[in-house]
């Protein structure tokens, strides 16, 4: 039941739904309301006084397709192995920000920011991997074990994966690995080599899924791998950025294999320091069909070298672009594919 409490509808619409919510607390003991309580997996987890102390069981307690969340109050959340997702229609969030949107939209690093951070920083291991319909990822910030990817969409199953208002922070002290990936469809593929490594693919597939990103950022500290690789899913990128505060950032951005169709729209890439992002849309790996890729209203930074285009690497009529710009004020031009 959603609970409503002195602070209004707080718990109970973060975010709003009808199925129960199971509250994971960071740490043992921890803090509502002025009041200190101890967290365990012995608690039924369904009040923020009686709350888990790892995710893991709240999945376990979690029911599908019921319009249940799991909600992790705020503080650092520490999981050190993957999270297989395989319950239908769940929620995933943290305790939401009111203006969520506009924090996300203008972030620059990853501290600091959202209230509930879930860290696989300790694992050796990919974060979460989607394995279910239905999938709600929300008001998070992620932090992926070095060399590793933080969100993975592993097999034939999953569809209608939606994440908004969240961080991906790949910046986050770890060691810096060409391994390690934000979001990465490439599990899915029907091609070998495009997914980021140490989890063997359940399902190679041609079969289309959809995906929604929304009012999302992903944070490089310098050499990382992608942090959206696309493969066999319809995706839709609404309102996100893409920032590299120190070092080369390859390629932030890689459409790869595989039937589904890719739609970026009021999205930008930045970057910070004198290298910044070496192709910030890649299309090396997209295939030749046609009208697969469309881009309106992005924004992406001087280009590196400055000659070239930030969407390069597709073959003619793959990609579009419209009013899509690069460059300072003043000397933005219009982006053109590659």
């Amino acid at each position: 039941m959603p609970f409503v409490t002195k602070y209004g509808t707080y718990f109970g619409l973060a975010p709003a739904q009808l199925g129960r919510v199971h509250f994971v607390a960071p740490s043992s003991p921890y803090t509502v309301d002025g009041r200190s309580y101890d967290a365990s997996d012995d608690n039924d987890g369904l009040s923020p006084e009686r709350a888990l102390s790892t995710i893991g069981q709240a999945y376990t307690d979690i029911t599908a397709s019921a319009g249940e969340v799991i909600m992790l109050l705020e503080g650092s959340h520490t999981r050190n192995s993957t999270l297989r997702i395989q319950k239908a229609g769940i929620t995933i969030a943290g305790i939401r920000s009111t203006f969520a949107s506009d924090l996300v939209a203008g972030h620059a690093y990853g501290a600091g920011g959202l209230k509930s951070v879930l860290n696989f920083t300790g694992a050796a291991a990919p974060g979460l991997s989607i394995e279910a319909d239905d999938v709600e990822i929300a008001f998070l910030e992620l932090r992926p074990a070095s060399g590793f990817g933080t969100v993975i969409f592993r097999n034939a199953s999953p569809d209608a994966l939606y994440i908004h208002d969240s961080i991906f922070n790949l910046a986050a002290g770890q060691a810096i690995s060409l391994d390690t990936a934000g979001i990465d469809f490439g599990y899915r593929a029907d091609v070998a080599g495009l997914a980021t490594r140490s989890m063997t693919r359940l399902t190679q597939t041609t079969q289309r899924a959809t995906a929604y990103l929304a009012n999302i950022a992903i944070v490089s500290g310098g050499a990382v791998g992608p942090g959206v690789l696309t493969a066999t899913a319809d995706l839709t990128v609404v309102g996100s950025r893409l920032h590299t505060r120190a070092g080369a950032w390859a390629s932030p951005f890689v459409v790869a294999t595989g039937t589904g169709f890719v739609f970026v729209q009021g999205s930008s890439w930045t970057a910070q320091g004198t290298t910044g992002m070496t192709l910030p849309v890649d299309g090396s790996f997209a295939g030749i069909i046609a009208g697969k890729v469309f881009l309106d209203e992005c924004r992406f930074p001087v280009a590196n070298p400055a000659a070239s285009s930030p969407v390069k690497g597709f073959a003619t009529g793959v990609a579009a672009v419209t009013e899509c710009y690069q460059g300072n004020s003043g000397t933005a031009v219009a982006v053109v594919v590659g």
